[in-house]
């Protein structure tokens, strides 16, 4: 497996390629958000610091050739207390009118001592955004979520300037690790070294987080075992466990993996919740431009339908959609103390659930660190285009015409040509 060109090693990366499941075919290439893929010799690469782990090349991929890296249910043996964190995506992936309870059941069945809903994280998250931080004057807004690693790692790269607006909170399920890991070693007397939480995970770019996480010195989840991994087990178990009632999921919660549930539950009326990630591309855009003025919140996802449709899940996104829903009324809607509000507070303004650490751009799009060095370049580039066709057809093994210029001007590509500049001249000189 090839985890691509320039990386830095000390970068994980879940999204990894198995090189002789590929066949060249380009169809990765054209889907990458950021170009992180290029074409050497017939096989797909993958550029490290490009790559944001969105595993649109994974869904994508005819030959299964794009993989994810993600842990194994071994893992728990590492650990003397193990405390299982599923995506709330779970609840949407099992047949018929299977209870949450029974899922919970089963999985700690599996070998886990306790489990932790993340809706735990998604309520403090709701009334720490509503009741303290959207009420700041000081803030840049929009206010953009900080839910999705995807897009966060979209906006380090394509659109820094952007940096400022994000919701300056950890991730339900980081905060629902924390307060886990907290807990448990109170309760049990162990070492929080001693304690390990494995989330159950829908998504790629969320593996890669707890690897390198963003806004944060450390992740307090351990490992993350695939959603696709840990069904088959599930299933074999969810008849044979003995069911507990576990859940304290809200109808509210139960929205959040669902495009616009973030948004729903702030009660935001000037807001707009967007999926897949081109749309979300756009979306930031207009906003980098200030074409959206007067705009308060903006929920981006970069998979289609929300978390109910990474790459790691089972269930077609919007059967899972339906399903959830459909639990949902069974549950009883958030309630919240005044007491529970000023804990979720202090959390927040002792920092124990904010972003410490600042989110630095990646400026892998600069061409040099000396402006005019740059600019130089860019004249390059921009002369090359003029010979090139504009299909931006991915024969040459570069995305569009522009990313194969840039790559010659940087010295990336000494190889490829343009077969249909190449062709068109032959039939030229054969008139």
């Amino acid at each position: 497996m090839k985890a691509g060109e320039g990386v830095d090693n000390k970068y994980f990366h879940s999204v990894v390629l198995q090189e002789d499941m590929c066949i060249g075919c380009t169809s990765c290439l054209k889907v990458c958000p950021t170009e992180a893929i290029r074409l050497r010799d017939g096989k797909a690469r993958i550029i490290g610091e490009k790559c944001i782990d969105c595993g649109e090349c994974i869904r994508i991929c005819p030959n299964h050739a794009k993989n994810a890296i993600t842990d194994k249910l071994s893992v728990l043996q590492k650990y003397k207390y193990k405390i299982a964190i599923p995506s709330m995506v779970l609840y949407g992936q099992f047949a018929g009118k299977t209870e949450i309870n029974a899922m919970l059941s089963a999985l700690k069945n599996i070998g886990f001592d306790e489990i932790y809903e993340a809706n735990m994280g998604t309520e403090i998250i709701t009334q720490v955004t509503k009741e303290k931080i959207m009420k700041e004057n000081n803030i840049e807004r929009p206010l953009i979520n900080s839910s999705c690693p995807a897009i966060l790692r979209l906006i380090q790269i394509r659109f820094p300037d952007l940096l400022p607006n994000v919701l300056d909170i950890e991730t339900p399920i980081e905060i629902t690790a924390r307060i886990a890991k907290t807990e448990a070693a109170k309760k049990t007397g162990l070492d929080i070294s001693e304690i390990g939480v494995i989330f159950i995970s829908p998504c790629t770019a969320r593996v890669t987080s707890i690897r390198n996480p963003l806004g944060i010195e450390k992740s307090y989840i351990d490992a993350a075992i695939s959603m696709k991994e840990i069904y088959g087990i599930l299933v074999r178990n969810i008849n044979s466990a003995a069911e507990e009632n576990i859940t304290k999921s809200t109808r509210e919660s139960m929205e959040w993996p669902i495009t616009g549930g973030q948004s729903k539950a702030l009660g935001i009326e000037n807001y707009i919740a967007v999926d897949g990630i081109n749309e979300v591309i756009k979306v930031l855009e207009e906003i980098e431009t200030g074409r959206l003025e007067g705009l308060e919140f903006f929920e981006g996802l970069a998979c289609v339908g929300g978390c109910i449709g990474g790459p790691l899940t089972i269930e077609n996104p919007y059967i899972a959609k339906t399903k959830m829903r459909s639990l949902a009324q069974g549950l009883p809607c958030s309630h919240i103390s005044e007491e529970q509000l000023a804990d979720y507070i202090k959390m927040y303004e002792t920092n124990f659930i904010r972003l410490t650490e600042p989110i630095e751009p990646r400026a892998i799009m600069k061409l040099d660190k000396d402006i005019s060095i740059s600019m130089k370049k860019m004249e390059m580039i921009n002369e090359i285009l003029k010979y090139l066709p504009g299909l931006d057809c991915g024969v040459c093994g570069a995305p569009t015409c522009r990313a194969f210029a840039e790559d010659i001007v940087k010295g990336e590509n000494q190889k490829s040509i343009c077969i249909v500049k190449t062709m068109e001249n032959f039939k030229k000189k054969k008139v």
